[in-house]
C-alpha cells in the first residue's frame, strides 16, 4: 500500500506540470484570436513568445494580426488606418527575433495567410535580413502573386516579382543551375567518349568483352555518339522551353539578349506575364496598359558589356529586365478580318466563364466609398434628396 500510494503521487505531480504548461500555452494563444486593439494583441504576442519561439507560435501571433487587419481595413484602404502600420512593425519585429528560425516552410506557412500584399513585402524583406544567402522558390512566390493578382493590385505585383524570381539571390541559383546542367552534359559527352575509344578496348584486353565483338568498335562508336547527340538535342529543348516559354502571347526578349540571360531571368518574364494578363483583363480592351508595357520593356543602350545588353538600372533609378512585347494576335487578327472583307472569319460569342464574373465583383468592392452601416448609410440621404432637388430646379429652369 504505500508503495502503491508513492507511485501513485510520483505520478501525479509528474503529470500536473505538464498538463498545466500545455493548458496555459493553449489558453494563451487561442486567446489571441478574440483581442480587438492592438496594445492589449502586442502585449499578449510578447508574453506567449517570451518562453518559448516557435513555429506555431509564429503562426499563431501573425494570424492573429491579420484578424485585426481584416477588421480595419480593405485591401485597397490599407494605409487609412495609422494601427496597419504598428501591425506591420509587430510582425516583422517577431520575425527578427534571434529566437525565431525563419525557414523557408515558415514563409510558405505565412504566405498561405494571405496577408495584405505590403506586409508580404515587409515579411519577404524580414527573410533575407535572417538568411542573406536564401532565395524565395518559384512555387512559393507564385502564393501570394496569385493573391494580388485577384485584388487586381499590379504595382505590388512588379514589387513583389523583383523581390522573389527578380532577386539577385535568385538570379545566382538559376546561374549555378545552368553551370551544373552544363558541366553534366559536357562530362556526359566525354564519358561516353573515353568508352567507345578506351574502354572497348580495356574490356577486350581484360575478358570482359567477347574477342568476337573486336572488330564492333565503330558500332560503339555510332552509339555513344547517338547518345552524346540525344542528351544535346535534348538539352537544348529543355533550354529553350524554359527560356522562351515564361513569355506565352505577350512578352519576348529584346534584341542582343544573351542565351544565358533567358534561362537565368525566365521566372522573372513568366511574373511579368502574368501581370500582363492581368492587367488585360482589367482594361477589356485586349490590350495592356502603357505605363505597365514602359516598365516591363524599358530599353537603355548604355546598359551593355560590349556585345550583348545587359540587365541593371537607368539613371533615374528605374529597373531595366530587357523584354519587349510580342505583336498582339487581336490587332493582327482585325487587320487580317478588314484586309479580307471578313471571308474565312466566323463570329462567335464570348463564352463567359463564372470564375471571371466573381472577380470582377470581387474588384468592384474595391471601388466603393468609406461608408459605415446601413444607418450611416441612410443618415446620407439626405444629401441624394439635395442633389435631386437641385437637378430638378434646373429641368425646370431651363424649360422655362
Amino acid at each position: 500500500m504505500i508503495r502503491n500510494r508513492i507511485s501513485s503521487n510520483i505520478f501525479s505531480t509528474w503529470r500536473r506540470p505538464i498538463w498545466s504548461v500545455s493548458r496555459r500555452m493553449y489558453s494563451n494563444s487561442h486567446s489571441l484570436h478574440y483581442v480587438k486593439d492592438f496594445p492589449t494583441l502586442s502585449n499578449k504576442i510578447d508574453d506567449m513568445l517570451q518562453g518559448e519561439s516557435s513555429q506555431e507560435h509564429i503562426l499563431d501571433s501573425i494570424r492573429a494580426c491579420h484578424n485585426l487587419q481584416q477588421t480595419i481595413h480593405n485591401y485597397d484602404k490599407f494605409w487609412e488606418d495609422p494601427t496597419n502600420i504598428k501591425i506591420n512593425d509587430k510582425i516583422v519585429e517577431v520575425l527578427l527575433m534571434e529566437s525565431v528560425n525563419f525557414t523557408d516552410d515558415l514563409l510558405k506557412q505565412i504566405f498561405l495567410l494571405q496577408l495584405p500584399t505590403i506586409t508580404t513585402l515587409a515579411v519577404i524583406e524580414a527573410f533575407y535580413k535572417k538568411n542573406p544567402e536564401s532565395f524565395i522558390p518559384k512555387e512559393t512566390a507564385l502564393i501570394p502573386l496569385r493573391f494580388c493578382l485577384y485584388n487586381g493590385d499590379l504595382q505590388n505585383a512588379l514589387k513583389l516579382t523583383d523581390l522573389t524570381t527578380g532577386h539577385k539571390n535568385y538570379i545566382e541559383a538559376k546561374s549555378k543551375e545552368l553551370r551544373k546542367g552544363t558541366i553534366q552534359l559536357l562530362g556526359s559527352t566525354v564519358g561516353a567518349g573515353l568508352f567507345a575509344n578506351l574502354g572497348v578496348k580495356l574490356g577486350l584486353e581484360s575478358g570482359y568483352i567477347p574477342s568476337a565483338w573486336a572488330n564492333m568498335t565503330s558500332v560503339y562508336a555510332m552509339v555513344a555518339a547517338y547518345i552524346v547527340n540525344s542528351s544535346f538535342f535534348a538539352a537544348v529543348v529543355k533550354f529553350g522551353r524554359v527560356a522562351v516559354a515564361g513569355g506565352g502571347d505577350y512578352l519576348t526578349w529584346q534584341k542582343g539578349t544573351f542565351y544565358t540571360h533567358w534561362w537565368k531571368h525566365s521566372d522573372e518574364m513568366l511574373f511579368c506575364t502574368k501581370i500582363m494578363e492581368t492587367d488585360i483583363a482589367l482594361n477589356g480592351t485586349g490590350s495592356a496598359s502603357e505605363g505597365l508595357i514602359e516598365e516591363l520593356c524599358r530599353t537603355d543602350e548604355t546598359l551593355t558589356n560590349g556585345r550583348t545588353l545587359q540587365p541593371g538600372y537607368t539613371r533615374n533609378g528605374k529597373k531595366v529586365r530587357l523584354l519587349a512585347t510580342r505583336d498582339n494576335l487581336n490587332e493582327l487578327m482585325l487587320q487580317a478580318y478588314w484586309m479580307t472583307g471578313g471571308d474565312g472569319f466566323e463570329w462567335v460569342e464570348p463564352d463567359q466563364d463564372p470564375a471571371d464574373i466573381m472577380w470582377k465583383q470581387h474588384l468592384a468592392q474595391f471601388d466603393t466609398p468609406l461608408v459605415g452601416d446601413d444607418a450611416t448609410t441612410k443618415s446620407l440621404k439626405w444629401a441624394d434628396d439635395l442633389i435631386e432637388s437641385d437637378k430638378q430646379d434646373k429641368m425646370i429652369g431651363d424649360n422655362l
